[in-house]
């Protein structure tokens, strides 16, 4: 008997996670797309209909007309995306942005908290930011159903801990924990690169896919990787680190202790010092950029260097995970010049074919919200599968 309950809630929720899915892709639909889009009968989506809508996360809008055709008229569903809302936290050395985001993952409220040296000056500040964003966007504390946090570093998602981060030098800090008690509403909390795949897969770029890779552009390099609908977070939680991938054997000493890491080439932190060994000055990566497209050959070796060592690093993970779709998330600004161009190179060069004609490859430029977004989307996520 506890068998087949466990296996008629876990049909009811592979149903409802369709349902979902689907109308967050889609403005509307009626009950039979949904049926047909999710592969799921039409009483079970009847079912799970009935209970979102009696949750009020669902609306049925006005019946379509049948065009003078017999039966009963058509009736469409959509996502109340004002039914609760959720909280972004984008936790880093510098500014750190919080959001407030919709159903749908609209941003509707936006605030910056000042840097915070330690969990308590994080805490006392994300206090104070979430009582402006409840006054100035007049939304009741009652529907906002969740805090998502992200932090660039070692995450157990599972505790809601951030075991350590080098940014902020924390170690084994309970962030989630502080959060919560503090705000009084759930928290958790995942690292920078699975909370951005998450984010895209839930309200972006990849809210079509099942399989793809994740590739985040900044300071340092990270990765994530969904497979079958899923996060993947691999044994220790630690999957995803490609900014640790050995690309040029007793190279440049990284961070980690190891030497010739991928960050130590294609990272943000690390072109800039290799930037400035070779006599250029630049604040960001659109003025070497610029340098390169203008000529600087010191700019243009270092740009492409780069970029091909990060290429054949996404090479492998194409041919380790294949995925439907590698997804480039530039925080750094490198715009479309000299460092893409390698980058996809060193892609098409390094890729069997049967591979790279079934993989789409994709940069996108980081705007201000996407990090805290991605947060919040850790939350809509936990909050959904809640249900």
């Amino acid at each position: 008997m506890r068998s087949a309950e466990r296996s008629t809630k876990q049909q009811f929720r592979s149903a409802r996670n369709g349902v979902i899915a689907s109308l967050l892709r889609s403005v509307q639909l009626s009950r039979s797309e949904l049926s047909e889009i999710t592969g799921v009968s039409p009483a079970a989506i009847t079912e799970v209909t009935q209970v979102l809508l009696q949750r009020g996360l669902l609306a049925e809008l006005p019946s379509l007309s049948t065009n003078g055709r017999r039966g009963r008229p058509i009736v469409q569903l959509q996502l109340q995306a004002s039914h609760c809302y959720f909280v972004g936290i984008s936790v880093g050395e510098s500014s750190m942005p919080m959001v407030l985001t919709n159903l749908r993952g609209e941003v509707v409220e936006h605030h910056n908290l000042p840097a915070c040296k330690t969990p308590s000056d994080l805490v006392k500040a994300a206090s104070n930011a979430f009582q402006k964003i409840l006054i100035s966007s007049r939304i009741p504390r009652s529907r906002i159903q969740g805090i998502g946090i992200t932090i660039s570093g070692i995450v157990d998602a599972k505790e809601g801990v951030c075991r350590y981060s080098a940014a902020l030098n924390w170690r084994d800090v309970p962030v989630a924990q502080l959060i919560a008690t503090a705000l009084r509403i759930p928290a958790w909390i995942d690292n920078d690169a699975n909370a951005i795949a998450m984010g895209e897969r839930f309200f972006g770029k990849a809210r079509d896919m099942e399989h793809f890779s994740s590739i985040v552009l900044g300071r340092t390099i990270g990765s994530a990787h969904f497979m079958h609908g899923m996060l993947y977070r691999g044994h220790t939680d630690s999957a995803g680190e490609i900014g640790h991938i050995t690309v040029t054997p007793r190279g440049t000493l990284c961070r980690c202790g190891r030497r010739g890491c991928l960050d130590t080439i294609a990272g943000g932190f690390a072109l800039r010092d290799a930037a400035k060994s070779a006599g250029l000055s630049i604040r960001t990566m659109r003025e070497l950029e610029e340098m390169a497209l203008h000529g600087n050959a010191k700019a243009v070796k270092l740009l492409r260097n780069a970029g091909t060592s990060l290429g054949i690093a996404v090479a492998s993970l194409v041919h380790l995970n294949n995925p439907q779709c590698v997804l480039f998330m530039d925080f750094e600004g490198f715009g479309n010049g000299v460092f893409r161009t390698a980058t996809r190179q060193a892609i098409e060069n390094n890729v069997m074919a049967r591979f790279l004609s079934a993989t789409q490859v994709i940069f996108s430029d980081a705007d201000r919200n996407l990090l805290p977004r991605s947060a919040a989307s850790i939350a809509a996520f936990e909050y959904l599968n809640s249900l």
